[in-house]
């Protein structure tokens, strides 16, 4: 039997709890992304590939799991296409990871992915996490479109001022036009 000390204490705690997570909760770590046009994203990438995700795995590197992501390319609008490229987080046995910002991208699926190879660590990541995807959608004319969903995450913009998002939108021959007179190559 708990002292009657000890049991008021118990109650109290017990009624306390659910405060406690929703603090947890309210103060939880969140990602706070710059906000990136589509021509920085586009001059920051040392590749922009049109993939299909082949296969997804997950794997330890040090304490952080990552999700590294096999492409099959079907276009490489810039640079060299490179086999994959990784994203922190995801599941790797009874251990599972996430962090705010880090998009779950589906086998199968098709993207265009700007991405960026750390010349440190032979990495290839998207360039601005998420804002560095985007989904083709084929249109009745038969023009390909690329988006993306806004990102819930807080944004800044260059000079460090709250921003909203505003998902780009292009035609996919729009974005290699504008590679071309960026690179000063024609594709």
């Amino acid at each position: 039997m708990l002292a009657p000390g000890l049991l008021r204490y118990r109650r109290t705690m017990f009624r306390f709890v659910p405060f406690l997570a929703l603090a947890a909760a309210l103060s939880a770590p969140a990602a706070t992304l710059e906000q990136l046009s589509l021509d920085q994203i586009t001059s920051a990438a040392t590749s922009i590939v049109r993939v299909r995700i082949s296969s997804v795995s997950t794997a330890f590197s040090g304490s952080t799991i990552y999700t590294h992501y096999q492409l099959q390319t079907e276009e490489t609008l810039k640079g060299t296409a490179p086999a994959e490229f990784v994203l922190p987080g995801g599941v790797n046995g009874h251990y599972r990871q996430s962090f705010p910002g880090v998009p779950v991208l589906s086998a199968g699926s098709e993207y265009v992915l700007f991405l960026w190879t750390s010349p440190r660590t032979g990495l290839t990541f998207p360039v601005g996490l998420s804002q560095g995807i985007l989904n083709p959608t084929a249109q009745s004319d038969g023009s390909v479109t690329l988006s993306r969903a806004p990102i819930g995450e807080l944004m800044l913009d260059a000079t460090g001022r709250p921003a909203t998002d505003v998902p780009p939108s292009t035609r996919l021959r729009d974005l290699r036009a504008r590679i071309a007179a960026h690179t000063g190559a024609q594709k």
